[in-house]
């Protein structure tokens, strides 16, 4: 079965049907058959995509292909198998918590204009001892693991990363969500460079730590997130994940906002992806995520600065096959390009 075909079946049949019901019961079907990873296999030979040429290397870490998902579909780590075989080169988990979350009052998500979701789901999980049963007992063949995680204080957010480090290709750090109250005391340098210093101390070699950072719209807001941005730098952090969802104001939401992902968000990530490459200096690699939904997305996130995108928001409008048709994309943009690997094509509108 073809990515195009998968994309046909998806459009035609599947989503009109799934967008009957709400956005979290969309989910929860989506969930019964990811968790079937058999249906998946039989269509993997079509959907991935492993190309040398696609390659991104981090530290220790070969990734077959730059598209990753985005922590915030798979919540318990419940799926992986079946995501690996619709293409992903990588998938971030979670966010995981060290105990266990409700999240916000239902509803909580919502279909937006412009093929976008707004979600206030205020990161429910079964919990870090829970999740780490959920994990994959053996290395996954197609792709790497990485699992967001997050807490209300350093203590907390610690634990959680040495309870689940040991389990996983690697960790990202999310001190952006907008839906949950406390979090955001990690957007300030002081606490957030304590947190670095605590997650240094437990790192196991070769496994690397990425940021998630939030979007930034004034001045003040654009110094902070570079702030931290240096000290991830400093600290030796492996990556920046760039961005998180935008807050917005939600009345149907029962904290008053949302977070909006999706194609709306696009040209800030582009903007704030190549301003972090730029004051960086190429130094950090960046995960370009923020409505990404075609291969001509990917590439222009990849020209500011970008070495792997991160897409989730596109897999629920588009359908699975939305992978593998922009990894097969970017290796036609390539060969035009006459490029021999992604690896020429990052940063190079920076420069």
């Amino acid at each position: 079965m073809s990515s195009d075909l998968t994309l046909s079946i998806y459009q035609n049949l599947a989503k009109p049907a799934i967008f009957l019901t709400s956005p979290e019961d969309a989910h929860t079907i989506a969930k019964w058959f990811f968790k079937r990873s058999w249906i998946w296999n039989l269509a993997s030979e079509f959907l991935c995509v492993d190309d040398e040429r696609l390659h991104v290397t981090w530290g220790h870490l070969t990734i077959p292909n730059p598209v990753g998902l985005a922590a915030g579909f798979d919540k318990n780590c419940e799926m992986s198998d079946a995501l690996f075989c619709i293409g992903y080169g990588y998938l971030v988990l979670g966010t995981v918590t060290l105990k266990p979350r409700e999240g916000n009052p239902k509803p909580r998500m919502w279909r937006h204009p412009g093929k976008s979701i707004i979600n206030s789901m205020g990161l429910p999980n079964l919990g870090a001892a829970a999740i780490a049963k959920n994990l994959p007992k053996r290395k996954p063949t197609r792709g790497r693991v990485l699992v967001s995680i997050c807490g209300l204080d350093v203590e907390e957010f610690v634990e959680c990363y040495r309870q689940i480090q040991p389990l996983v290709d690697g960790i990202e750090l999310n001190i952006s969500t907008p839906n949950t109250v406390g979090v955001r005391i990690f957007q300030q340098p002081s606490v957030f460079e304590k947190l670095l210093a605590l997650i240094t101390k437990e790192r196991i070699p070769g496994k690397p730590v990425w940021v998630k950072v939030p979007p930034y719209f004034t001045e003040k807001e654009r110094e902070n997130v570079l702030d931290l941005v240096e000290l991830c730098v400093r600290n030796s952090v492996d990556g920046i994940t760039a961005i998180n969802t935008k807050m917005v104001q939600e009345p149907r939401a029962s904290i008053g906002t949302g977070g909006l992902s999706g194609p709306p968000i696009f040209d800030d990530m582009l903007r704030i992806v190549a301003e972090i490459y730029s004051h960086t200096g190429g130094k950090i690699p960046i995960n370009a995520c923020g409505g990404i939904s075609s291969s001509k997305n990917a590439w222009r996130a990849f020209e500011e600065g970008a070495s792997t995108v991160q897409i989730l928001t596109a897999l629920i409008y588009e359908g699975p096959g939305v992978i593998s048709r922009i990894n097969r994309e970017l290796i036609g943009m390539l060969e035009r390009s006459k490029m021999t690997s992604l690896q020429e094509l990052i940063g190079s509108a920076v420069h």
